[in-house]
C-alpha cells in the first residue's frame, strides 16, 4: 500500500508541485518510524521529481532535521512544515487581495494548488467572483481545476486554451502559479502561460503570479524539456514530428507583479 502511495506521487503529472510535496510530507510522516526507509525515498524523490524547485527546497530542509538523528526531530520537521503550508496561501491572499477587490472576472490555466487556495478564500469574501478556466493541455489539469472550484461554488468557465484571446476583453485579471522564479525574476509554469501574459499586455490586463518562496530558484536558465509525443497525437504519420512541452518561460516584463509568502 505504502509503495502504491509513493508511486503516485513520483508519476503525477497533474498535481501541482507544492500539493506533491505536501503529499509527500504526508507520506513521510506515514513512515515516519523508518528513518533508513526516509532516506532512501528522499534519494528516489530528488532522481524523479528534482527538476522541480518546491521539492528541492523540501528535501533540503528534510536532509537538515534528518542530521539530527533524532525522531522527535524529524517528526517536529514534518507536523511543522503542515502547518507552516497551511498558512501560506493566507499570507500570499492577504498579500494580493487589495488588488483583488474591485476584480470579478478572472482567468488562469492549468492547475496550481496556490491558486487553487486563493480563489478559495476569495470565494468566502465575494460570491459573484466568476473564475474561466484554460483546460492546460495535454493532461486536462484546468479541467480539475474547473472541478474542485464548482464543488464548492464557484462560477466556473472551462474553455480550450486556443479560446484564451476571445476572452481577455471580458476578464479583469489573469492569475496564474509558477513552477520556479529564477533568478532574473522570469518565472516558469505550465505552457500557455507566456500566451495569456502576452494577451494580457495586449489588452492591458494585470498578469499576476502567486507562488511560494519555495519556487525560487538559483538557476538563470531555463530549459524546456519534451515530453511524451503521444500525450499530443497517439499516431505515427509519415513527415509529421510532435512536439510535446509541459513548462515555459515568462519573461518578468510581462508579469504585473508576483506575489509570495
Amino acid at each position: 500500500m505504502k509503495s502504491h502511495q509513493l508511486n503516485h506521487i513520483l508519476n503525477n503529472k497533474t498535481l501541482g508541485s507544492s500539493e506533491l510535496v505536501q503529499l509527500l510530507n504526508n507520506y513521510f510522516l506515514s513512515i515516519s518510524n523508518n528513518l533508513p526507509a526516509i532516506i532512501k525515498t528522499a534519494r528516489i524523490v530528488k532522481t524523479k521529481l528534482g527538476h522541480f524547485e518546491a521539492v528541492n527546497s523540501y528535501l533540503s530542509e528534510l536532509s537538515n532535521s534528518l542530521k539530527e538523528e533524532s525522531k522527535s526531530a524529524l517528526i517536529n520537521f514534518l507536523k511543522g512544515f503542515s502547518k507552516k503550508e497551511n498558512q501560506k496561501a493566507k499570507i500570499i491572499f492577504s498579500s494580493i487581495y487589495p488588488r483583488l477587490k474591485k476584480t470579478q472576472n478572472v482567468i488562469t490555466l492549468s492547475r496550481s494548488g496556490t491558486v487553487l487556495a486563493v480563489l478559495k478564500l476569495w470565494h468566502q469574501k465575494n460570491k459573484k467572483l466568476k473564475v474561466v478556466v484554460c483546460e492546460s493541455r495535454p493532461k486536462f489539469e484546468g479541467r480539475l481545476m474547473a472541478e474542485e472550484l464548482a464543488v464548492i461554488g464557484v462560477n466556473v468557465e472551462l474553455i480550450t486554451d486556443a479560446m484564451m484571446g476571445l476572452y481577455l476583453p471580458k476578464i479583469d485579471a489573469a492569475i496564474i502559479g509558477s513552477d520556479a522564479i529564477l533568478k532574473n525574476g522570469n518565472v516558469v509554469n505550465k505552457v500557455g502561460s507566456k500566451a495569456l501574459s502576452i494577451l494580457c499586455k495586449e489588452y492591458k490586463k494585470p498578469f499576476y503570479v502567486v507562488t511560494s518562496k519555495s519556487k525560487l530558484s538559483k538557476k538563470k536558465i531555463f530549459k524546456a524539456k519534451k515530453e511524451k509525443p503521444q500525450e499530443i497525437w497517439d499516431k505515427k504519420v509519415k513527415n509529421i514530428s510532435i512536439s510535446n512541452i509541459y513548462f515555459e518561460e515568462i519573461e518578468k516584463k510581462l508579469i504585473t507583479k508576483i506575489f509570495t509568502d
